[in-house]
């Protein structure tokens, strides 16, 4: 990874973090930030409506502008917390990060996801930022990452095991498909030494 300078010391790994598309465009991952509101507040429906593995139906996303800021507020000043973006030509293409879970008994582990928009599908976004988030997971001393995958999304749990996660569990029939079948949930993690 690079190791150019950041602000956020907290942070461990570096940001701005530039790298190259698959297919040679330049991108930039960075933290959210305020500013990155009402843009997010168009990207996150959209990257719903596009894919059937991410959590919200079309319709669904509800968030205001004062409620996306405060969200971006949280992921940005308590430990095991992170709000990131892909930028291409000074658009989003892409949102990931990392949320504490509430309770000291849980202050070791994080939960992660992502969303990337389609026309940046199989570019290398989402295992750019998987990459970083491990990467500043081990920097800031986390033990465990944790996240949610539909058993469908093939693609990203090769992605996810390729970074060192392994299913620790599966809820069965646990969401409806745009299609109206069901499908399951892996459950995955990746443990870091202690």
């Amino acid at each position: 990874m690079d190791r150019a300078q950041t602000s956020d010391s907290k942070m461990g790994s570096s940001l701005p973090f530039d790298f190259a598309l698959t297919d040679g465009r330049a991108c930039v991952l960075r933290l959210i930030t305020e500013d990155d509101a009402a843009e997010l507040l168009e990207f996150l429906p959209q990257t719903h409506a596009e894919s059937d593995f991410l959590n919200y139906l079309p319709g669904e996303f509800q968030m205001t502008l004062e409620q996306e800021r405060e969200f971006i507020r949280d992921h940005t000043d308590k430990h095991g917390a992170i709000a990131l973006v892909a930028i291409v030509d000074g658009r989003i293409i892409a949102c990931g990060g990392a949320s504490p879970l509430k309770f000291k008994r849980h202050s070791h582990h994080t939960e992660v996801g992502l969303a990337v928009l389609k026309a940046f599908w199989h570019q290398g976004v989402g295992r750019t930022m998987m990459t970083w988030l491990v990467e500043w997971g081990r920097l800031i001393g986390l033990r465990k990452m944790r996240l949610a995958v539909f058993a469908s999304n093939t693609r990203a749990i090769g992605l996810y095991e390729s970074l060192g996660f392994v299913e620790e569990g599966r809820l069965r029939r646990d969401v409806q498909l745009s299609d109206g079948s069901y499908g399951d949930t892996f459950l995955m993690a990746k443990f870091y030494e202690a």
